[in-house]
């Protein structure tokens, strides 16, 4: 019986038998384990290969908010902005003035500035109204007379029309001076390049005063 257990039971490799092992086999031996070695960091490179040629999110992937008129707009997935918040942006009066009621004015007309133009309405009767948009990139010059009271305002503009040149009076003195400041201010910013279509309202409302503000020595 213990003979049985001897011959059949688990057998272990001793020194005596390493060194008594075939050369050929201690040397498939150290092939496989060379081999494993290789083949691992062979997988490590290709890992950190693949990981560096992958694309990297771009900043308006990872932003998908673009600031625009001084708030951030919601960016759609083709990269285009939402076109109601731009249009709903640009209609943000900027100043706006209505002329004086008087005898010789019974149907008061208006000036209004927004982001991107000046729009002049003249009305002559009940329900009846001219009404003229200029681009603030047309305006070449705003000239305005006060007086005690009143004052006018001129606005010349490069436009495909006989009139270049609008004509607006009876407003009141602050009024017409504020207006004249507005798009003259707009008018110097263009020209000069300035960039102010980022701005929030109220600063650009100040800036736009700033730069039309005349030198008085």
């Amino acid at each position: 019986m213990q003979e049985d257990e001897v011959v059949n039971g688990p057998t272990t490799m001793t020194d005596e038998d390493s060194t008594r092992a075939n050369p050929y086999d201690l040397l498939m031996r150290q092939s496989k384990k060379l081999g494993r070695t290789a083949t691992q960091t062979l997988d490590v490179t290709r890992r950190m290969l693949t990981r560096s040629n992958r694309p990297q999110p771009s900043p308006r992937a990872t932003n998908p908010d673009r600031l625009l008129f001084g708030r951030k707009i919601a960016i759609k997935k083709d990269d285009e902005p939402d076109i109601n918040e731009v249009v709903k942006r640009s209609h943000e009066v900027l100043a706006s003035a209505k002329t004086v009621i008087l005898p010789m004015n019974l149907f008061p007309d208006s000036v209004t500035v927004d982001r991107t133009k000046i729009t002049i309405t003249t009305r002559t009767f009940f329900w009846s109204a001219n009404v003229i948009s200029i681009r603030v990139e047309d305006i070449f010059n705003v000239t305005c007379s006060v007086g005690p009271l009143f004052g006018s305002l001129v606005i010349a503009a490069r436009i495909m029309n006989s009139t270049d040149h609008f004509s607006i009076n009876y407003f009141w003195r602050k009024d017409a001076i504020y207006l004249k400041q507005i798009i003259q201010g707009y008018f110097i910013a263009q020209h000069n390049e300035i960039k102010i279509d980022h701005l929030p309202h109220q600063e650009l409302i100040d800036t736009l005063l700033e730069l039309g503000r005349d030198s008085i020595s």
